[in-house]
């Protein structure tokens, strides 16, 4: 099990960092952790999985509470984001 951290900018809005991680799912393996540090988007992956055949959702907490998760969506793990400035938390689906 290998891991590896990739650093997002802050102004990305959630889907492009949605879309931008799992772009990168396809070099370093599945997503397993996502957090906001000093204005960042840090993500790690593991290629214990490589590559994932399914899509991501990003899904924000509002107040801490998730939303509905997605049709048909598995829940991976909750997190923090930096989307457009603001840090927020989120909860990370695997959808078919």
């Amino acid at each position: 099990m290998a891991t590896k951290e990739r650093k997002y900018k802050g102004s990305l809005t959630l889907g492009k960092l949605e879309t931008a991680c799992e772009a990168e799912e396809q070099a370093y393996g599945t997503i397993i952790k996502i957090e906001a540090l000093g204005g960042w988007s840090v993500a790690t992956y593991d290629n214990a999985e490589f590559p994932p055949l399914q899509s991501l959702a990003f899904v924000p907490k509002a107040g801490g509470i998730p939303a509905p998760a997605p049709a048909h969506a598995t829940f991976l793990f909750d997190g923090t984001a930096t989307a457009l400035g603001v840090e927020i938390p989120v909860s990370v689906y695997r959808t078919s």
